[in-house]
């Protein structure tokens, strides 16, 4: 299908923001003309044979891309507000784990597709998720034309090595539409023998490794307790990072977790709503930028967050660190934008 939007405005989110008035053509998948009214009509005069199947006027409304909500457990919308004012391990362990031992595979695609139309209300074209089987999900996207990418959540509780690989591969050949990343679910969860084989993993195919992180101070200094080390340098020490990754979350990062970060090429995902609502802390995204290190945002779960709302996100990512520098400069729209596309 061929598209023509015009009577636009246009951010392609270029170095210097500018704000393009004219029109965009797309082409099933592919924008295959983005500019002024003026260079639009010197287009049209080149492509006298061209016929659009639908035209829309945006009314001076304006087109930017598609927000990535770079970590979700979708299916959790059967648990929104069920587990309010917990802490993160109470929360975890006591409300949401008995629960969700319960789900079916059906019940998991119905759920996950609840969220994808909640994601498209404000604007969310693609996810990543990480969830118990994540086939589900996957048919759920496929089913609805949707982008999600998909991650194991193999812990202590469920899942192995070989069962992480089998859905990998087989999500990965499902369809254009959904891929998949080798993910475990955290260092608290998981026992080192478990991780060390999906780092093997990992390392045997060259894939970036990514997992929950530094989410809580608890968390960190009970890591510490066992191995000496932070979490970020415990999965260091094991060879995880040798090909990149992610970290969901990220609120309690010293400078040598920063290093890391830096030299391994490991991206941090902020997720503020959740992190606030679980009292995990405020990340410190104006370090991680200042350090190059790359940033993405998410909503965490309906259960830890009670929304899906690309938004709220993005204004709580900017005016916390505000708040957390005391300064009203301290993160700017631009930015965010970015780290939100």
């Amino acid at each position: 299908m061929k598209i023509r939007f015009y009577n636009s405005r246009i951010a392609p989110l270029n170095n210097d923001y500018e704000i393009i008035k004219g029109s965009l053509h797309v082409e099933g998948n592919i924008i295959t003309f983005l500019g002024s009214k003026e260079e639009e009509i010197e287009y049209l005069k080149e492509k006298k044979d061209l016929k659009f199947d639908r035209e829309i006027d945006c009314e001076n409304d304006l087109i930017l891309p598609g927000f990535k909500n770079a970590h979700t457990h979708s299916a959790m919308t059967f648990a929104r507000s069920y587990a309010d004012d917990l802490s993160l391990q109470d929360w975890l362990y006591n409300k949401i784990l008995p629960l969700e031992a319960n789900l079916t595979f059906e019940g998991q695609y119905n759920l996950s597709k609840l969220a994808i139309l909640e994601y498209l209300t404000s604007g969310i074209t693609s996810n990543f998720d990480m969830y118990i089987d994540n086939r589900a999900h996957a048919r759920a996207s496929v089913d609805l034309g949707y982008r999600s990418v998909f991650g194991g959540s193999m812990n202590d509780f469920g899942g192995t090595v070989e069962s992480t690989k089998e859905e990998h591969d087989t999500i990965n050949a499902m369809s254009p539409l959904v891929s998949s990343r080798l993910c475990f679910h955290a260092e608290y969860t998981t026992k080192k023998e478990l991780i060390e084989g999906l780092v093997k993993l990992c390392n045997d195919s060259k894939e970036p490794l990514f997992l929950h992180i530094a989410e809580t101070k608890k968390e960190v200094e009970e890591c510490k307790e066992r191995y000496g080390l932070s979490p970020f340098e415990f999965i260091d020490s094991l060879g995880g990072f040798e090909y990149g990754g992610g970290g969901f979350h990220g609120v309690w990062m010293s400078d040598n977790d920063i290093e890391i970060c830096k030299n391994k090429g490991v991206a941090i995902i902020s997720n503020p709503s959740s992190n606030l609502k679980l009292a995990s802390g405020i990340a410190d995204l104006n370090k991680l930028e200042k350090n190059n290190i790359l940033i993405g945002l998410g909503t965490d779960g309906p259960a830890s967050n009670n929304a899906l709302d690309m938004f709220r996100e993005m204004y709580l990512a900017s005016v916390l660190q505000k708040v957390k520098y005391m300064d009203a400069a301290a993160m700017d729209a631009k930015r965010i934008l970015k780290m939100a596309t």
